[in-house]
């Protein structure tokens, strides 16, 4: 019985992969594969270029960042971001950082993601693809909006606009809590991004303490939703309490509580504001 509840656990895994690759291969969406020499291995990135793209013109670009289980494939097969960004000047790259939350890992030495994240992947869309270095965005969902915003606190000078969109922004002083299936299921991923204890490294990836540590001039322009109805019980208070210290600190953000849940419909949703408010910040 256990044998045939596993196969028919793989094959389903098998065909939700290859309907995603499908519908990727339909989409306008560029999939590259690069080495990365952080992690030391081969890694795809999805890319959508301006539909009248031109080598000879600088674009903006936006970094979009996938959830905990989710991948390059993600935006382009499970939104329709490419009708939002056919007809605007922009470059978005969706690299693939599985279950890393976007840090060098605590517990294993090999798995650099934030310098793949920081070196790896704008080196290599320098090298292939006509960008604007002036004009840096970051933005994810859940694992990815809060990978966006540590990211951009601690390399400021880099982006200039960062979202969020159910960004789980207190995951890393949330470790222990196992008292939801969900915070369960994130708790090994998170452990070997972050370790077991509490300690210093927790911090330096902690959301509530790296805005402090950037002069409030020097911070990117910060954008964050969430869902009213966000299935991750900590999520909104913790919105409410991170912008409230962003306020009182003077820095540039702006936050909306929407109606919706922590799904790819209310994503799907969120990302059309979020690319309007991004281009009226780096004006273009």
């Amino acid at each position: 019985m256990k044998k045939r509840v596993f196969v028919r656990i793989y094959l389903i895994v098998s065909l939700a992969s290859f309907f995603s690759q499908t519908v990727l291969a339909q989409s306008p969406a560029h999939v590259d594969s690069f080495y990365m020499p952080s992690l030391g291995r081969t890694k795809k990135v999805s890319v959508f270029l301006p539909a009248d793209y031109d080598a000879n013109l600088r674009y903006p670009i936006l970094y979009l960042l996938h959830g905990y289980s989710g991948g390059y494939i993600d935006w382009p097969t499970k939104t329709k971001l490419a009708e939002y960004v056919k007809a605007v000047p922009l470059i978005v790259a969706m690299p693939d950082a599985e279950d890393s939350w976007y840090v060098n890992s605590a517990t294993e030495p090999q798995e650099r993601f934030e310098d793949y994240m920081i070196k790896d992947v704008p080196q290599y869309m320098l090298r292939l693809y006509s960008v604007d270095t002036t004009r840096q965005a970051i933005a994810g969902l859940s694992m990815g909006g809060y990978g966006a915003l540590m990211l951009a606190l601690k390399h400021p000078s880099r982006f200039r606009f960062a979202g969020s969109l159910s960004g789980a922004i207190t995951i890393s002083r949330a470790i222990n809590d196992t008292s939801r299936p969900a915070e369960r299921q994130l708790n090994p991923s998170l452990k070997r991004a972050f370790g077991e204890r509490q300690n210093g490294f927790r911090n330096a990836h902690d959301v509530f303490f790296l805005y402090r540590q950037v002069p409030k001039d020097s911070l990117p322009y910060l954008y964050l939703v969430t869902g009213i109805q966000d299935g991750f019980r900590g999520f909104l208070p913790a919105h409410r309490a991170f912008t409230d210290l962003l306020r009182t600190y003077g820095a540039a953000y702006e936050y909306h509580e929407t109606p919706g849940a922590h799904n790819w419909q209310f994503w799907d949703r969120e990302i059309q504001p979020l690319i309007k408010r991004m281009r009226e910040v780096l004006k273009f």
